[in-house]
């Protein structure tokens, strides 16, 4: 079991960002200090799941109340197209938003020099790094991609030394001002970069660009309270999911009976139905009716519904640290594994454009489409979770079969974590071999499930929780 225990306590998916932010918490920094050195970490060592390309989204607890920051990108001002053709085509890139949110943390939170925190993200792109087992195992499974993605990383193996110079000297830049990645010399190259790609961007869509301090979306479940990022992310469907299970009482079933996963199955596609008709950019569409509403999910538990999905399932990474007072959540992603594909300066650029579908949720210049991203926060007297994952968008299914884990059947946060999960993935349920279930197999411990980590406060104690499933760890600070 990966877990630690203490007072400030770092869980993240890779042992180095989860080293480099308990070193930042032993210097003196608070849990926005160690975010941010974990996030830059990640963008260098886990290219394939994050990075200066892509977006982010904050959900932390500080004395003062709850924060939440959405960071996710809009479509440039000249994009043009009714429907997106491809998966990896330059039309999918957005405006990346992980910097902004930097930008923001730095600016309201931070207490250390934004340059000393960066320092070990900025020797690691300099200097190189060891390529890890799923950095390798994705760039040996990405095919047709850009040029400008292969001169870097084709044909490296588990245990190559990766250098990223170009993205060191990007890194220098932003930590003198973060800005500077949206409304300077640097964004003119970066915007040079992208058009030579293909990519129909201009200047102004980056010096315009700013995410947002948004409300999370409150709920409830058997007495917890809940919290989640609003729209555009996803996490509503969380929510929804959550309070349909309550309503329908799938505790009083065991974990691992038939009757109790088909019924969250149910749940789950009407969940995912009200999300792909009513979430999107709210600027532009946000729903008349409370989809919250107890009685509105009642109306919709009595509509069962078989409809076909697609299912991205491999995205992101998530990390939680503690400093003793502030408690974050901090969740940044390309989308499909590498995004796009097109990179410029060392930075892999998101895809996050193919997320536009039809609809209140149809390609729109300057709009931000319906994001996967989401953190689960639970509150109950003196006890507090923070729950989050890769896992596209099977997160609202992964989020709520590990808080019913912890809340239904009793388990500590760790073994929530550790315990089987099983998915449905729009035509089929799957579940790991652990869980006899009588659906299609996966190995007995597999990130097709998801990689979880989480954080649970009791009075004063924190556990920091990382999925096995992952080469992270959790580690506390002394």
């Amino acid at each position: 079991m990966k877990t630690a225990l203490g007072e400030k306590i770092v869980s993240t998916q890779n042992y180095i960002a989860t080293h480099v932010g308990v070193k930042i918490l032993e210097q003196g920094g608070n849990a926005f200090d160690a975010a941010i050195g974990i996030s830059a970490v990640l963008s260098v060592v886990m290219p394939h799941t994050s990075g200066l390309g892509g977006d982010g989204f904050l959900l932390a607890k500080t004395p003062e109340g709850i924060i939440a920051y959405n960071a996710s990108g809009w479509s440039p001002k000249r994009l043009n197209v009714e429907k997106i053709p491809s998966v990896r085509d330059p039309s999918t890139v957005v405006i990346p938003g992980l910097v902004d949110l930097w930008d923001f943390v730095y600016r309201q939170y931070m207490t250390m020099d934004l340059s000393e925190v960066l320092r070990p993200a900025i020797s690691l792109a300099a200097n190189g790094f060891y390529v890890g087992r799923e950095l390798a195992k994705v760039i040996s499974k990405s095919n047709n991609m850009p040029r400008s993605w292969s001169e870097i990383f084709e044909g490296k193996r588990m245990g190559d030394i990766l250098k990223l110079n170009e993205l060191s000297g990007v890194l220098k830049i932003i930590s003198k001002d973060p800005r500077d990645f949206y409304e300077s010399k640097l964004t003119d190259e970066i915007v040079e970069g992208l058009n030579s790609q293909g990519v129909n961007v201009e200047l102004s869509d980056f010096v315009d660009f700013r995410g947002k301090v948004v409300k999370p979306l409150k709920s409830s479940y058997r007495g917890y309270t809940l919290y989640e990022l609003p729209p555009n992310s996803q996490g509503i469907t969380t929510l929804e999911s959550l309070k349909m299970a309550e309503i329908q009482e799938t505790w009083k079933l065991r974990f691992d009976d038939p009757k109790r996963v088909k019924e969250l199955v149910n749940i789950f596609i009407l969940a995912y139905e009200d999300r792909n008709k009513f979430v999107t950019d709210p600027r532009f569409y946000y729903p008349d009716e409370d989809l919250l509403s107890e009685e509105r999910l009642k109306r919709r538990l009595s509509s069962y519904s078989l409809s076909g999905m697609e299912m991205n399932t491999k995205d992101t990474t998530f990390f939680v640290v503690s400093d003793g007072e502030n408690e974050v959540g901090f969740i940044q992603s390309l989308f499909f594994p590498f995004g796009s594909g097109i990179t410029v300066k060392n930075i892999v650029f998101n895809n996050r454009g193919y997320a536009f579908t039809e609809g209140h949720n149809k390609p729109e210049p300057r709009k931000r489409p319906l994001h996967t991203l989401s953190i689960l926060r639970a509150e109950k007297d003196d006890e507090s979770l923070i729950i989050g994952c890769a896992g596209g968008d099977l997160r609202p299914q992964i989020h709520t079969q590990v808080l019913q884990y912890y809340v239904d059947y009793g388990l500590e946060i760790d073994d929530a974590v550790y315990y089987p999960r099983f998915v449905f993935l729009g035509d089929r349920i799957a579940h790991e071999k652990r869980i006899n279930l009588p659906f299609q197999e996966l190995d007995f411990f597999t990130n097709e499930v998801g990689v979880v980590q989480a954080l649970k406060r009791k009075k004063d104690t924190y556990i920091g929780v990382a999925d096995p499933r992952s080469e992270g760890i959790a580690l506390p600070a002394n």
